[in-house]
């Protein structure tokens, strides 16, 4: 009796010794499980982290996510086995009792409803399987663990699953809010930019007209003083602004003035020539003031067709030339 006694005993000390040991084992898995789930990466990552270290952990064969938007159809959103990828589901009792809030361990794949409609070869793959809810963002989403045994997962792997549900929510929650709070900045910093950049835009539309403005310096006569340098866009600007002005004034004659320009060459002539023929179509006398001598030698030996267009030394010789005309 006493020899059976202790045999009892140890056998009872061993299974507490077992016990201890599985239950030191799955706490050391729990916690490299949520060390996993803490590691930095995008949502995408952490998801692929969450189900890959959730599989290991209780045994599972693959594992797979399967959102849902409105309605009952699903969605693949990530699966570790290739062949369930493109895989297309429906909700029915067993997905339905876990996107409430419960786990469930399905014994016999053939068995429910959600799994009958998938293709034979895939039934033949897998035979039991763990629904669990997972928060995965906006979405409704479940984690489903598969094994190719039948009544593989059980209350144990039931609760085990539980126990990570949180810290993976939390994690995912915390990927998804770096994500929107990166691309937030980067929005922001785009519409920075843009607001710049319209800035910009009007400092140099302001700038432009500054720098040619349209003056009526006598009764019908417009004078625009043109500074620093001239190009397609800078004429272009000016004939738009220039022909709205001798029409709102009608204006009887316009001079050009290009005294201030940094340069004057044959390409810039050539531009204020049609501006000027865009003016005379108008009925508006147009001439050019502020060529000097050397301005005047480098045309001609560029051969600008400075013929076509009146030009006058200085403004003031412009203005006399055309006042009394103006006064008639």
């Amino acid at each position: 009796m006493e020899d059976e006694a202790a045999r009892e005993t140890i056998a009872e000390l061993q299974r507490a010794r077992e016990e201890e040991r599985a239950l030191r084992l799955e706490a050391e898995g729990l916690a490299e499980a949520l060390l996993l789930f803490t590691e930095p990466g995008t949502f995408a990552e952490t998801l692929a982290r969450v189900v890959d270290a959730t599989a290991q952990r209780v045994g599972a064969a693959a594992g797979l996510v399967i959102a849902f938007a409105e309605g009952p159809d699903g969605h693949v959103l990530l699966s570790t086995d290739p062949g369930l990828s493109g895989t297309a589901w429906e909700a029915g009792p067993a997905f339905t009792r876990a996107l409430a809030g419960r786990p469930v361990a399905s014994f016999d794949l053939s068995q429910l409803v959600e799994w009958q409609r998938q293709p034979e070869s895939i039934l033949q793959r897998y035979g039991s399987a763990l629904h669990a809810p997972l928060e995965a963002g906006p979405l409704r989403a479940l984690l489903v663990l598969v094994h190719p045994t039948r009544a593989f997962f059980d209350a144990r792997h039931v609760s085990l699953v539980r126990r990570l549900l949180p810290a993976a929510a939390q994690a995912l929650a915390r990927a998804r809010a770096e994500e929107e709070l990166a691309r937030a900045r980067e929005l922001a910093h785009e519409r920075e930019i843009t607001e710049k950049l319209t800035l910009i835009e009007h400092q140099r539309a302001v700038m432009r007209a500054l720098s040619m403005p349209i003056l009526e310096v006598w009764s019908r006569i417009l004078c625009v003083p043109v500074i620093g340098s001239v190009d397609e866009e800078r004429c272009a600007h000016l004939m738009e602004r220039l022909l709205a002005a001798v029409t709102a004034r009608r204006a009887r004659a316009v001079v050009i003035d290009v005294t201030g320009l940094d340069r004057m060459e044959a390409s810039a002539l050539t531009l204020f020539l049609g501006v000027a023929t865009a003016v005379r179509l108008l009925g508006s006398a147009c001439v050019l003031a502020g060529i000097g001598p050397e301005v005047a030698r480098d045309l001609v030996r560029e051969g600008a067709p400075w013929g076509e267009l009146m030009t006058y030394r200085r403004l003031h010789d412009a203005l006399k030339a055309l006042l009394p005309s103006s006064r008639r």
